[in-house]
């Protein structure tokens, strides 16, 4: 006597309406998504990196003092190797100049950094500035 196979109910591959509403809805956000990138690409010219830079302190470092800084990127673009120059002054003689180069601080981010002085930046006035930068 043959044993019996046993039976399996129809498997159906249909795809039910809700999994099409899912669909067309996934697949209108997505090309809305890229419609508004295209839209700020053609009528929005990036402008061109804006940056400032803050003191966040100063502190004791080996035989001198670092100054720790924050440059804030307020522009539309990336500034590369973005080189800050801090000056240590006293009355209208330059005392001291440090230098330090941020590989890239992105559109409307924040990078950090420091300056090294021989001389306490807190018995001089400190000008903090950024100098140059490349585009990526």
């Amino acid at each position: 006597m043959a044993a019996a196979k046993p039976r399996h109910p129809e498997h159906h591959d249909e795809t039910s309406p809700l999994e099409w509403a899912l669909a067309a809805v996934s697949a209108l956000l997505v090309l809305g998504v890229i419609g508004f990138l295209l839209y700020e690409a053609v009528t929005e010219p990036p402008t061109p990196p804006a940056v400032t830079v803050d003191v966040v302190g100063v502190r004791p470092s080996g035989n001198g003092y670092v100054v720790e800084f924050e440059a804030h990127n307020e522009g539309g673009e990336t500034a590369a190797r973005l080189t800050v120059e801090g000056t240590l002054v006293a009355g209208a003689e330059e005392v001291e100049a440090s230098e330090a180069t941020l590989d890239y601080v992105p559109a409307g981010g924040r990078r950090g950094g420091g300056l090294f002085f021989t001389r306490d930046p807190r018995a001089y006035r400190l000008d903090l500035r950024p100098t140059g930068y490349a585009r990526p």
